[in-house]
């Protein structure tokens, strides 16, 4: 179930010990209770028959998934990168993680989409956005993230090397020419396309809101910052581990001797450290998702207002009706909110 590697790299990092668990354990604390919250809020958009909210429950679930993840990858960095759990654990939580990465940018993609549907061509393609064709794009996705990451479950999950490390869907330098091939395919395919997909709807959405006269000064901007948080989000969350992936394929492609002490291995123990904390950092875009809700749908503020109201009334122990009354008199409903739509001018279209 797992092979040594005897001509392993020297790889080791005191970084791993400190960085990625305290990472992971803030994503934990914070994401869980703010994806479960984001999760509820975009079941209500579904309700309310607006396809986004099911982008938006997808991405939820997906990063529901990866946090789930995060306890027995808390203590693996706590071990210095010693799997305890064998190696049927490291094929389920390996793929549900990694997985997970690649299905939460493609859902960020999806939204962009939606948004510049809406807003640019609200008429011209009524198809794409309903509920069904909605949910039928994310069935869609799922099924070719699983599809495209089952074949590692089907290899050895554990690599063992001669310095005491146990990897878990890890080799340094990496296992072979097919697996370097494969991880080049997950950046283009897994990262650059659909980021180059938000930054194509971000310039959409920015020449549609200038060509708009009636729009709301306050509506562009709220849809700008939307267009715009979204590519930045893959961007600082994703980008460095894809970027260090990607030259760590292509330098084993390339470098010819891939053992101890060749070019593959001077690069690895050189960049370990930096890439470990780079697939860390991955993890804060649990934390970011739930803030573009707000941007997203901003006609479910009120809402989850009125929820976390209730949570922090039954918490203190007050009366839940006193609470509620004098929340929605400091306005806390957003009344004038719930529409969170861009009419724009001459295509009698609602966002």
């Amino acid at each position: 179930m797992s092979n040594t590697t005897p001509d392993a790299c020297n790889v080791d990092s005191d970084l791993d010990g400190v960085l990625p668990p305290s990472l992971y354990a803030v994503v934990f604390v914070v994401g869980l209770p703010a994806n479960l919250l984001a999760l509820w809020a975009a079941w209500l958009q579904v309700r309310k028959g607006k396809e986004l909210g099911v982008y938006l429950l997808n991405l939820s679930l997906s990063d529901l998934l990866l946090i789930c993840a995060l306890p027995p990858w808390t203590d693996y960095y706590l071990r210095r990168d010693v799997w305890g759990y064998g190696p049927g654990a490291c094929r389920l939580f390996g793929f549900v993680f990694y997985t997970n990465l690649y299905v939460g940018a493609a859902f960020l993609s999806c939204v962009s989409a939606d948004r510049y549907l809406a807003v640019a061509h609200p008429l011209r393609f009524p198809g794409a956005r309903t509920i069904r064709s909605a949910a039928a794009v994310s069935a869609l996705v799922w099924v070719v993230e699983l599809a495209a990451n089952t074949p590692p479950l089907f290899s050895d999950a554990i690599t063992r090397d001669r310095y005491n490390h146990t990897f878990c869907y890890e080799s340094y330098p990496l296992s072979g020419t097919a697996d370097a091939l494969a991880n080049v395919g997950r950046v283009l395919a897994g990262f650059l396309l659909p980021w180059g997909i938000m930054l194509l709807c971000y310039a959409g959405l920015l020449r549609a809101l200038k060509d708009s006269a009636s729009c709301e000064r306050r509506e562009k901007r709220r849809v700008r910052r939307l267009a715009l948080g979204l590519p930045c989000v893959a961007l600082l969350c994703y980008g460095p581990y894809y970027v260090l992936l990607l030259l760590r394929s292509v330098v084993f492609l390339i470098g010819g001797d891939s053992g101890a002490g060749g070019k593959s291995c001077a690069l690895e123990e050189r960049l370990f450290p930096a890439y470990h904390a780079a697939l860390a950092m991955a993890t804060l875009n649990c934390l970011a998702d739930p803030a573009l809700y707000c941007l997203a749908c901003p006609g479910t503020r009120g809402e989850v207002a009125k929820a976390i109201g209730r949570v922090v009334a039954w918490a203190m122990g007050k009366d839940r009706s006193a609470w509620l009354e004098r929340g929605e008199g400091r306005g806390i409903g957003y009344p004038g909110e719930e529409l969170g739509m861009v009419e724009m001018a001459g295509r009698g279209a609602m966002v």
